[in-house]
């Protein structure tokens, strides 16, 4: 028969849950720390031979004092447990698989002093040339590139961040959420991102990019863009330049050609899982809601293919070679986004856009650019 220890220890785990879910993440610390110290008192007062009381308690242990945030202690714990060897093999089983992540989360607290939101977002590439956990890797890191560019885009728009044109994300704004990926798992080519905070939060409090409201503003743009309700897009983002960035990113992201068929983005959130899917069909619908400024209307749109060989989108222009071997300079609208651009150098793209006159040379000004194989 279990102790009063066990039962208080239950009953303040269960308090803590309630106070985590709540977002009072201080007071759940507390509470699963003050129950893991009354679940050792209980494991301490039963006899060796209750192997299987020992086992339940020994996890309940572990599991308590990672929740609580005593990552040593956990880790100390477990090793103990461990070197017992008078564990139920289930339990022995479980405590082998707390050991890694207490290891991980205690390598993020000493050495970054960050630990994890509780915010995770899964992203699953499927069909074409991926495989069962594995996948060619040009297109791997461009989907993983990818992503984490909308990631922090997302992450500088509910910020109220301006607009970001050229260079990397503002250092607050990647201190702010810092995203993590796990190991692929197999099946499709699946990768866990994970957002973390800083340890110290008063730090942060004011105007601090919170990894929730991130994960919440994509999942609300994303799924309204994947239903076909553009009408939704601008009451999410009013703002025209976020709205054209994001909406460009997405489709920098989404699958196109035989190479990769759909990417499944999924999110935990109240209990229930989000999914959303992008497919080969999203590009050219997000191509058509693209907000584009009004042009002359004498002007007649001009296309050229090449692969795309240098850009310095500061001084507006970039550089084509065709298939003919002719390179051709051509000038950029003052807001396209290396972060839209820059995966395409080296890559077949078509540019479009007016030709207009520069010191008496008819050079085209690129409004859209998009890989050669999304445009055919």
């Amino acid at each position: 028969m279990l102790s009063d220890n066990h039962r208080k220890a239950e009953a303040l785990s269960v308090e803590a849950t309630v106070a985590k879910s709540k977002g009072r993440l201080k007071d759940a610390v507390e509470l699963y720390a003050k129950a893991a110290s009354l679940e050792e008192a209980a494991l301490k007062e039963l006899p060796e031979g209750k192997v299987r009381t020992r086992s339940i308690l020994s996890v309940s242990v572990a599991s308590l004092l990672y929740k609580a945030q005593m990552l040593e202690e956990a880790e100390l714990a477990i090793f103990r447990f461990l070197g017992s060897k008078s564990l139920d093999l289930w339990a022995e089983k479980q405590i082998r698989e707390l050991l890694p992540v207490v290891s991980d989360e205690k390598l993020l607290a000493s050495a970054l002093k960050r630990r994890y939101s509780g915010e995770s977002i899964v992203v699953a590439l499927r069909g074409g040339e991926i495989g069962s956990g594995t996948g060619p890797l040009d297109l791997i890191l461009e989907k993983a590139s990818g992503f984490r560019s909308l990631l922090y885009r997302f992450a500088e728009w509910t910020g109220n961040y301006p607009l970001r044109l050229h260079g990397n994300a503002p250092k607050e704004v990647v201190e702010s959420i810092q995203a993590r990926a796990t190991e692929p798992a197999p099946g499709s080519y699946r990768l866990e991102i994970r957002l973390t905070e800083p340890l110290q939060l008063e730090f942060f409090e004011k105007d601090r990019i919170r990894p929730q409201v991130v994960s919440d503003g994509m999942f609300r743009f994303l799924s309204q863009l994947t239903q076909g309700d553009y009408s939704k897009l601008e009451e999410i983002v009013p703002q025209v330049d976020y709205r054209k960035a994001l909406l460009q990113l997405t489709k920098n992201v989404a699958p196109v050609g035989k190479r990769i068929k759909e990417i499944g983005i999924y999110r935990k959130h109240e209990g229930k899982m989000q999914s959303i899917y992008l497919t080969d069909a999203l590009p050219p619908r997000i191509k058509d809601v693209l907000p584009r400024k009004p042009r002359d209307s004498r002007e007649k749109e001009n296309e050229i293919h090449g692969i795309l060989r240098a850009l310095h989108l500061d001084k507006n222009w970039l550089e084509l070679i065709t298939p003919q071997g002719e390179r051709i300079k051509c000038d950029t609208v003052h807001d396209m986004l290396d972060d839209v651009v820059g995966p395409m150098v080296n890559r077949e793209v078509v540019v479009r856009g007016p030709l207009r006159f520069r010191h008496g040379v008819s050079r085209l000004f690129v409004e859209e650019i998009e890989p050669a194989d999304e445009g055919a």
